[in-house]
C-alpha cells in the first residue's frame, strides 16, 4: 500500500493492523496513487447533506468525482440472510453447514452495518486493477476516511478479516481459485468447468440466460439465493451468472475459493439491479473501515446509517419456488432427470413459459412460432355496367316475390289484390303493363 491521502482533524494514536503497518513502511517509497479535494468541508457531523461530508468533497472533473457523481443519490443494497431458525424446521442443517464451509458462512453471515458517507466513498475510489492478480502492489486501490489504499490481494484478504496474517502467509491461500478466466491461468477455472458443472445441476443447457429456478436440487437454489444477497449482490431476480455459478460449484465440488478475489470482484461492479439499482457492499464497507482504523478519526455515531441486514423471509423463498407453501412448510422436490421441452403450441409450454419472470423471459423466434394460416384470397367481381345492375335488380325482385309467396302459403291466406296481377303477369310470362297504357288499350 501507498502513503496516505489528506485527512481533517488531529490525528489519534490507535492500534496498527498489519495492513497499517505496510503502509507505514512503504512512505518512502513512489505514491501510486493521487487523490485531490475541493476543500474540507462541513466538520464530520456537523451537516446532514452528504454532499457536504468531507469524506465527498472531491475535486470537479476529476476521476473520483465522475464516479460520485452518477452514485450520489442511490440507495443502500440490503444484505439478507440466513435464518438458522427457519432452516431447523425445514431440515438439512448439517448438510448446509458443510455446504458453505466456514469461509463462505463467515461472508453471508455479515451483520455489519452500512453508512452512506464510506460506502460512496468506497466506491468513488475502489479500483480492481489487476483482476486474478496476487502479488501487484495495486491489485485493489481505494480511499477510505480520506486516507489511499493500494494493497496487493493478501493485504486485502486479512483487512476484509475474512483470513487472519497466519492463513494469508501461506503456500495453501496462494492456491485457492480466484475468478474464472478466458484463458487457462494460475488458480483460475475455465468456462468449460462452469458449463460442466451446470449440466450436473439444471434442467436447461448452460447459457447466458441461465436461471435459478432451473437448478434440480432446492438447497442449491436456496444457497443461490443467498448468494445474490449477500456477497454477489444483486437486488432483484434470480438470474446465473458466471460469479455467482463460480462460488456454488465452489461449494458443492469443496475447491477452496478465495473469498478475497470474489469480493473484489463484485465491488468492481458496484451498481445492482439496473434501473432500481442499489450500492452494494455497505457491510463489507464497514469491516473493511473498522479494521483499517478509520472510525478513530471519523466515528460511525455521526454518519447516515442504510439498511440494516435482515434475515431472508420465508414468502421469499416460496415464491421463489425453495420451500413449498403447505403446512408445515418444507424444501421443494429435487427435480429428476432431464427436462424435455414440451412442443410449442401445447398447454404445457404456455404454462412452462408463463413461470418464468417476464424481464429475463427468452423471446421466441420466428421460426419457433407456429406457423399462421391465411385465408384465401377471393377473385375480384366482374366491372358493373347497366346490364349487370338491371339483372342484379331483377334477381332481388324475384327472391322478395318468392319469400312473400312463401309466407302466404304458409298461414294459407289470399295475397292482396295489387299482388293478383304481378302474380298472373309472371305467371303467363307478359311483362306488367306500363301505367298509363292500361286505358289506351281498353279504348282500343
Amino acid at each position: 500500500m501507498s502513503g496516505e491521502g489528506s485527512s481533517s482533524g488531529v490525528k489519534r494514536k490507535r492500534r496498527n493492523t498489519r495492513a497499517q503497518a505496510a503502509v507505514q513502511e512503504q512512505s518512502g517509497a513512489p505514491v501510486l496513487r493521487e487523490i485531490t479535494y475541493r476543500d474540507d468541508g462541513t466538520p464530520h457531523g456537523q451537516t446532514n447533506r452528504l454532499g457536504d461530508s468531507p469524506l465527498l468533497r472531491f475535486t470537479f472533473g476529476s476521476a473520483e468525482y465522475l464516479k460520485y457523481d452518477p452514485i450520489k443519490k442511490l440507495n443502500l443494497l440490503e444484505f439478507r440472510r440466513i435464518d438458522w431458525d427457519l432452516v431447523r424446521q425445514l431440515g438439512q442443517v448439517e448438510r448446509l453447514e458443510q455446504l458453505l464451509g466456514s469461509k463462505f458462512r463467515m461472508a453471508v453471515e455479515c451483520d455489519a452495518p452500512q453508512y452512506y458517507q464510506l460506502t460512496l466513498e468506497f466506491h468513488s475510489t475502489f479500483y480492481y486493477r489487476h483482476p486474478g492478480g496476487f502479488d501487484e502492489p495495486d491489485v485493489v486501490s481505494f480511499s477510505l476516511g480520506r486516507r489511499i489504499f493500494n494493497m496487493t490481494l493478501p493485504q486485502f484478504a486479512e483487512a476484509t478479516g475474512f483470513y487472519s496474517c497466519q492463513e494469508v502467509d501461506s503456500d495453501e491461500f496462494r492456491s485457492l481459485l480466484r475468478y474464472v478466466a478466458k484463458e487457462e491461468k494460475e488458480s483460475c477455472v475455465m468456462p468449460g468447468d462452469l458449463q460442466r458443472f451446470w449440466a450436473n445441476i439444471a434442467t436447461t443447457p448452460y447459457s447466458g440466460n441461465m436461471v435459478a429456478s432451473d437448478i434440480r436440487d432446492p438447497l442449491y437454489r436456496f444457497v443461490h439465493k443467498i448468494l445474490a444477497a449477500t456477497l454477489i449482490g444483486r437486488y432483484e431476480g434470480d438470474k446465473v451468472n458466471q460469479h455467482s455459478l463460480f462460488c456454488l460449484m465452489c461449494m458443492v465440488e469443496g475447491r477452496p475459493a478465495n473469498l478475497a478475489s470474489i469480493l473484489a470482484w463484485s465491488l468492481a461492479r458496484l451498481k445492482k439491479g439496473g434501473k432500481n439499482a442499489r450500492l452494494y457492499g455497505g457491510p463489507y464497507i464497514t469491516m473493511l473501515a473498522a479494521n483499517l482504523g478509520v472510525f478513530a478519526d471519523f466515528p460511525p455515531d455521526l454518519m447516515r446509517v442504510g439498511p440494516a441486514p435482515s434475515l431472508m423471509e420465508l414468502k421469499s423463498l416460496q415464491l421463489a419456488r425453495i420451500v413449498t407453501v403447505a403446512t408445515p412448510p418444507a424444501w421443494e422436490a429435487v427435480t429428476e432427470g432431464q427436462q424435455v421441452p414440451p412442443p410449442l403450441d401445447s398447454a404445457a409450454a404456455e404454462a412452462m413459459q408463463g413461470a418464468i419472470p417476464q424481464r429475463i423471459r427468452a423471446p421466441l423466434q420466428r421460426h419457433q412460432l407456429p406457423a399462421r394460416e391465411r385465408a384465401v384470397r377471393q377473385s375480384r367481381p366482374e366491372p358493373l355496367t347497366l346490364e349487370g345492375l338491371y339483372d342484379r335488380v331483377e334477381q332481388v325482385r324475384q327472391e322478395m316475390r318468392e319469400g312473400f309467396q312463401a309466407i302466404y302459403d304458409h298461414f294459407h291466406i289470399q295475397p292482396p289484390p295489387l299482388w293478383q296481377p304481378q302474380q298472373e303477369s309472371a305467371a303467363g310470362g307478359q311483362e306488367e303493363p306500363v301505367e298509363g297504357q292500361q286505358g289506351g288499350a281498353g279504348d282500343a
